[in-house]
């Protein structure tokens, strides 16, 4: 159901669910953004669920990701507790996981691995270099922009390297994920940066071969493989891998953690020479070796004990100048709000609308309106358009929204009430004209002739469209429903 948490964020849809709770699309009312809200709801554990030791987690969670400051994770706004659910407002990151990546960019370019490789990399050295391991690295943790930079996500489970402190997670409870588990980890539930590592080996080698290191039908099955089994190797799978990348690969794979890379940074230095963009210098979607060429580059991964304020830059690979002649289409502009969008926009809807009655006026009366399906949809799509831009502008969440009479006046709560009051009168109203609809068509099957009494069909079933279409898409918003018909 809609929600506010801490009388600021609201809940507009759900993102996933994982170990940690619920993540949500939220809106930032204060601030007028986007933020992704993730719930922890002690009440709905199951039955013998340590509830404490969930909560210290979640709680660790903040503070700890908060603390890592880091350009390749999520920036931490807030945190608190609403009703009996606890929260946590991250930065929401535009993108794909890789895994989706992967799936659209299969094969995946070896420059681009590295690329990838290389920036993950540099944010286990920072997590490494303040004692965090993040003992779940996998695909669907690793999230990458439309810019090309990658933000490794759900330090939830790290644990601190300290002697001192208390175990949080309990006997017997496996962490991580198994495809991309170390074998220390998945076997003896030992943690340390060199299993982060070898998680890194699993994902980079399913981003080279599209397949996992090992494959079984469990996951203990899975472990065991882990633990025993050597994987095939890399150039036997893709035998145009450069082999350093393979050779990398293969040692981050390694059974033992001594005879793996020595640290993060290493693995970093291996990888950032197989780094290259395009050649014509142009600008691919989420082409991941961009932030090492743009001059705000991914950060360089620390040399040596730092604190998590500590973040120098990467050195910029030479720039790539498209040839002459080559056009480039410049990024464009925010749209502003203007006095002659106002008044273009106020003049579309007022003729729109006049119109529209005049005509439904003189349809009730009798009166031949001429050719009323091209009127009716030329007057429609020029309301559209100016419900388009009247949404731009004051950045609602639906064109015919409330505001600014909402939220900027009202305020979040009694905003979000005339959002439902609006949704439930939309549904009266389109409800109505479909039940008179369908009374006319039945009446009409009865006497013999089912359009006896609607001289046009499509506009009808149009208009009542008109109010009950707003209806379905704002509920299936309020609800998180992924299709407006599912009731």
């Amino acid at each position: 159901m809609h929600r506010v948490v801490g009388d600021r964020y609201e809940l507009v849809r759900p993102l996933g669910r994982g170990g940690m709770g619920e993540v949500w699309l939220g809106r930032d009312y204060r601030l007028d953004r986007d933020v992704a809200v993730k719930l922890l709801r002690p009440n709905t554990l199951p039955a013998g669920a340590d509830v404490e030791a969930l909560i210290q987690r979640f709680n660790r969670e903040a503070r700890l990701t908060a603390k890592l400051e880091n350009s390749g994770v999520p920036a931490v706004y807030d945190t608190g507790k609403d009703e009996d659910d606890l929260y946590l407002v991250m930065q929401l990151i535009p993108g794909a996981d890789l895994s989706d990546f992967q799936a659209e960019n299969e094969p995946v370019p070896v420059s681009w691995v590295a690329a990838i490789g290389a920036q993950i990399a540099s944010v286990l050295a920072a997590a490494h270099a303040v004692g965090l391991v993040h003992r779940d690295l996998k695909p669907r943790n690793v999230m990458i922009t439309d810019t090309g930079e990658v933000k490794v996500l759900d330090f939830g489970i790290a644990v601190l390297r300290d002697v001192d402190m208390t175990r949080i997670t309990r006997t017997a409870e496996t962490v991580g994920t198994p495809a991309y588990m170390a074998p220390e980890q998945a076997m003896h539930g030992q943690t340390s940066p060199s299993s982060d590592l070898y998680s890194l080996g699993c994902v980079l080698y399913e981003l080279v071969t599209g397949q996992y290191v090992f494959d079984a039908h469990t996951a203990l099955a899975m472990m065991h493989r882990h633990f025993n089994d050597t994987p095939e190797p890399v150039q036997s799978l893709r035998p145009d891998v450069d082999p350093r990348l393979a050779d990398v690969i293969a040692r981050l794979l390694a059974k033992q953690p001594d005879q793996r890379p020595a640290s993060a940074n290493e693995v970093y230095d291996v990888l950032l020479p197989m780094v290259s963009g395009p050649l014509n210098g142009s600008l691919i979607p989420m082409d991941p070796s961009r932030p090492f060429r743009d001059h705000l580059a991914a950060p360089r991964p620390p040399s040596g004990p730092v604190t998590p304020m500590d973040m120098p830059t990467v050195p910029v690979l030479p720039s790539f100048t498209a040839p002459a002649g080559t056009r480039v289409t410049p990024v464009p502009a925010a749209i502003r709000d203007s006095v002659p969008r106002r008044v273009g926009e106020s003049f579309m809807l007022a003729v729109s609308v006049l119109l529209m009655l005049v005509y439904l006026q003189d349809a009730a009366n009798g009166k031949p309106v001429p050719d009323a399906a091209f009127t009716f949809s030329l007057l429609g799509g020029l309301l559209a358009i100016a419900l388009w831009m009247r949404k731009r502008r004051l950045q609602l969440r639906f064109p015919w929204s409330l505001a600014p009479f909402g939220k900027r006046v009202l305020g979040p709560r009694r905003s979000n009430l005339a959002e439902k009051i609006l949704e439930r009168t939309l549904f009266v109203i389109g409800g109505m004209l479909w039940a008179g609809f369908f009374g006319e068509l039945i009446a009409g099957i009865v006497k013999g002739h089912p359009f006896m009494y609607i001289e046009s069909p499509l506009l009808a079933a149009g208009i009542c469209m008109v109010f009950f279409a707003p209806a379905l898409l704002m509920r299936q918003r309020r609800l998180g429903k992924p299709y407006p018909w599912i009731w």
